[in-house]
């Protein structure tokens, strides 16, 4: 009777090792899949509507969609015969102050013109530059000029026509591209500026890139319950283009 019991005890116990063998772990080992972004877009590292601050007439629009330009290079102008010819007339009046300055030098030196007297010419002289700088000023925001290296996105005007704050063209910039990912919340505290995704770019690229983390949104979503990471992807020879979709490599 006592053998038979004991033979019952070793079983039960060889059926329990066996099944706890065959359970998974309970809260020893963190579940090692990736969490899937529920967003991943490629866009541009920089973007600008350009427009003219003054109302005119568009002169000359130097550049075409597609074409490559280089911050400060010269892509559009507004007729400007009038500043042109008024910012000529201020530097005149700016000059005869000065000469009329000069000339009076002297007397101002032996104490024989008075102080009003003195004071009137250096204004004079102020004020003439003053006008001339502002009608240098007005001539400048005639000429519209890239902002940074880009890529001409589109051209919305045409020349000879009349634009008052009306949007002439689209740069982009496309080396740095920048890559926005919306990541559900138990993802949160898995990454930090600094780290290094490795991205899949759909079609046309279908490519695996590497990008830089530059920025993690500090406030959730509450009602989706998601956050945003900012990626920065180097590209020098603009082979990736803006504007297609993407997602985490080890998704794919």
């Amino acid at each position: 009777m006592v053998k038979r019991a004991l033979a019952m005890f070793h079983r039960a116990n060889h059926m329990l090792i066996l099944t706890l063998v065959g359970l998974p772990s309970l809260g020893l080992a963190q579940d090692s899949r990736q969490i899937e972004a529920t967003s991943c877009l490629v866009d541009p590292g920089r973007s600008s509507t350009m427009s003219s601050e003054v109302p005119g007439m568009i002169d000359e629009i130097r550049i075409d969609s597609g074409d490559r330009v280089e911050e400060g290079d010269t892509l559009y102008t507004l007729k400007r015969d009038v500043e042109e010819a008024s910012l000529e007339l201020e530097n005149a009046r700016a000059q005869y102050a000065l000469r009329t300055l000069q000339r009076n030098q002297r007397l101002i030196d032996q104490g024989i013109l008075s102080e009003s007297e003195q004071d009137q010419i250096s204004t004079e002289l102020s004020l003439a530059r003053l006008q001339a700088n502002q009608a240098q000023a007005r001539l400048n925001e005639m000429v519209g000029e890239a902002p940074f290296d880009g890529v001409i996105a589109s051209v919305e005007s045409e020349e000879g026509e009349f634009i008052d704050n009306t949007p002439i063209l689209e740069l982009v910039q496309l080396d740095p591209l920048r890559i926005d990912l919306v990541m559900p919340l138990e993802a949160f505290d898995q990454y930090s500026i600094g780290d290094t995704l490795d991205i899949y770019l759909t079609a046309p690229v279908e490519k695996t890139v590497s990008a830089e983390i530059e920025r993690i949104d500090s406030v959730i979503d509450p009602s989706s319950r998601t956050f945003g990471i900012r990626l920065r992807l180097d590209n020098p020879d603009g082979r990736y283009p803006a504007g297609i979709n993407c997602r985490l490599a080890d998704n794919t």
